[in-house]
């Protein structure tokens, strides 16, 4: 008899202590939501270091600034801007991006996930949603990395100029200014996303199509749909005084360069964000896919 209680007793702690264990595991394993914010902070990180020289090349072809104007192709760019100001110049705005841009991705897949339910799976909705939802956040720090990515950098030490000139631009603008180009830059994420997400998820359901080439060609499907907006953007932000509104801007190009204006730094761009992209929706998809 007290064989069996014993034996009762021994098989109630085993199964206490295995719920406790259990349940400690479940506390150390990451949420749903947990690894869905991860996946969006790593992905944003590891494509910012992944594509921010081309970056620079592309927003100082698309800006309308003096030193830029008469420079033809990407090329030519990279060359006169590492002849000039030296390689350190095409990692220019690269530390305030790193330290914002995992927080934009962050917030841009946690929107898309958290929407995406309420349009019955529709990555085109969703996408586009999140997209222009998003736009709050990613404004400040896209018109910030702009201005420096164009600022040319004479005998002073880089990291003064770069902090003189954000001092200068918060002080004379106010804050205000970091939503310079909003509009065109709502609309432009509001179609990219939207198509980036549809080819993304389509990529995926594809097997035989690797993720870094379903990546690559989700961010090319953006900017194949939203050049001409993209380009404005970028004139409106990296613009000196008077600023000019997106419509002005936009009836300007046209009028100087015709249609083909608005796809100046349209091959530098498009290889850009081929190579962000792929790594940075593989690395959410890693992540994303390996939630329990």
């Amino acid at each position: 008899m007290k064989d069996d209680k014993l034996a009762t007793l021994e098989k109630t702690a085993t199964s206490l202590l295995g719920d406790e264990k259990a349940g400690m595991v479940a506390c150390d394993r990451p949420t749903g939501a947990g690894k869905v914010a991860w996946a969006g902070a790593a992905s944003g990180a590891s494509q910012v270091l992944a594509e921010h020289p081309l970056d620079v090349v592309k927003v100082r072809l698309q800006s309308r600034l003096a030193p830029f104007v008469g420079v033809q192709g990407p090329s030519q760019m990279l060359a006169a801007t590492v002849q000039h100001e030296g390689a350190l110049a095409l990692f220019q705005g690269v530390t305030p991006r790193l330290f914002t841009y995992s927080f934009v991705k962050l917030s841009l897949f946690s929107l898309y996930e958290a929407i995406k339910p309420h349009t019955g799976g529709n990555a085109v909705a969703a996408g586009a949603l999140a997209g222009g939802c998003n736009t709050l956040v990613a404004c400040p720090q896209d018109l910030l990395k702009s201005q420096l990515q164009v600022l040319r950098v004479g005998s002073a030490p880089r990291w003064r100029a770069i902090l003189e000139h954000t001092g200068w631009l918060l002080r004379v603008h106010g804050w205000r200014v970091l939503y310079r180009g909003w509009p065109s830059l709502v609309l432009r994420d509001t179609i990219g996303y939207g198509c980036l997400f549809h080819v993304f998820e389509a990529g995926k359901q594809q097997k035989t199509v690797p993720p870094w080439l379903a990546s690559g060609l989700a961010g090319v499907a953006f900017y194949l749909t939203t050049m001409p907006i993209d380009r404005v953007k970028t004139v409106v932000m990296t613009q000196g005084q008077p600023a000019q509104s997106s419509w002005q801007v936009s009836v300007e190009i046209l009028e100087r360069d015709g249609v083909r204006g608005f796809y100046r730094g349209c091959t530098v761009t498009l290889l850009r964000t081929f190579v962000g992209q792929a790594v940075a929706l593989t690395v959410y998809s890693m992540i994303e896919e390996n939630r329990d």
